[in-house]
C-alpha cells in the first residue's frame, strides 16, 4: 500500500485525501501550519497522524502531495526537500505552475480540473485528472491511482496544462463572475435572481450538448444594435458594467 503525506489541509485536501484512501493509498500524515486544520483533516482519514511542524513530517512516505496554495508550493517544497527520502515523489496539484517549482529529483503534477468549495462534495468519477510526469514509472504509478478515481485521465506537458488552465478560468471563473454581475443587477432593481435560473441551466446544457459556438444567442450575435444601445443606456450609471458589456458584445460579434 502506497504511503502518502499530505501537505496542506484546505478544500482540495479535504476531498482528495479521502478519495486517495478509497483508491487504496494510506494517508499516513497531514501537515498544516494550523494544528487545528491538520487534525480536522486527519480525523476524516484512517490511521492518520498530523503535525503543524514541517520538521516532523514523516521521511519515509512514497508520495508527498502538496495541496497548499500556489504561492506556498515552492517555499514548502524547499523546506521539505531535505527532510524526505531522495526516492520519494513530490507532487503538486496546481493547474498553473510547472514542475520547475519542485526541487525534488522525482516529481509530478496531479491537477484535478474542477472547482472545489467547502461543504460541496464532488464526484471524482467525472473529474478530469491531468498528470504531468517526466519519468515513465511515475506516470504509470499516478495513472494507476488516478484511474481508480476518475474515468478521465490525461498526461500533459507543463505547457499544455497551463493553456488548459487559462481555458478553465474562462469557462469557470469568468462565467461565474458574469452570473454574479447578473445577480447584482437583479438585486439593484428588486428583481429575483431565481427567475434567471432556468435560463442559466438551459445555457450551460446547450453549451455542453451542442457546443458553445452553435448555442450562442442574444442581441450581439443577431447584430441587434437597437437592443444593444438600450442595454447600454440602462447601464449608463455603471461604467464598469458598461465596459464589460461592450467588450463581451464586441467579442461575440468578432467570433460569430
Amino acid at each position: 500500500m502506497l504511503k502518502v503525506v499530505c501537505l496542506g489541509a484546505g478544500r482540495l485536501a479535504h476531498q482528495l485525501m479521502p478519495a486517495l484512501e478509497e483508491a487504496g493509498c494510506h494517508i499516513v500524515q497531514v501537515y498544516n501550519r494550523s494544528s487545528f486544520a491538520a487534525q480536522e483533516l486527519a480525523d476524516k482519514l484512517k490511521s492518520t497522524t498530523f503535525t503543524a511542524d514541517i520538521n516532523q513530517v514523516l521521511p519515509d512516505a512514497d508520495l508527498y502531495f502538496l495541496t497548499v496554495s500556489d504561492d506556498a508550493i515552492k517555499p514548502v517544497a524547499a523546506e521539505l526537500k531535505n527532510l524526505i527520502s531522495a526516492d520519494a515523489i513530490g507532487v503538486h496539484c496546481s493547474g498553473s505552475l510547472s514542475l520547475d517549482v519542485l526541487p525534488f529529483k522525482r516529481k509530478a503534477g496531479f491537477y484535478p480540473l474542477q472547482s472545489f468549495s467547502a461543504n460541496h462534495e464532488v464526484s471524482w468519477r467525472w473529474i478530469p485528472l491531468i498528470i504531468t510526469a517526466p519519468d515513465e514509472d511515475i506516470w504509470q504509478l499516478l495513472d494507476a491511482i488516478a484511474g481508480q478515481l476518475s474515468s478521465s485521465v490525461y498526461r500533459m506537458t507543463d505547457e499544455q496544462k497551463s493553456v488548459l488552465h487559462v481555458a478553465a478560468v474562462f469557462a469557470n471563473n469568468f462565467s461565474n463572475h458574469m452570473l454574479t454581475l447578473a445577480e447584482n443587477i437583479c438585486k439593484e432593481h428588486g428583481l429575483p435572481f431565481e427567475i434567471l435560473k432556468p435560463l442559466i441551466l438551459e445555457t450551460f446544457s446547450k453549451a455542453i450538448l451542442s457546443g458553445p459556438r452553435d448555442s450562442q444567442t442574444g442581441p450581439a450575435v443577431r447584430r441587434d444594435q437597437k437592443t444593444i444601445e438600450k442595454h447600454l443606456y440602462l447601464l449608463a450609471d455603471h461604467p464598469q458594467l458598461t465596459a464589460i458589456y461592450k467588450a463581451i458584445t464586441n467579442s461575440i460579434v468578432e467570433n460569430s
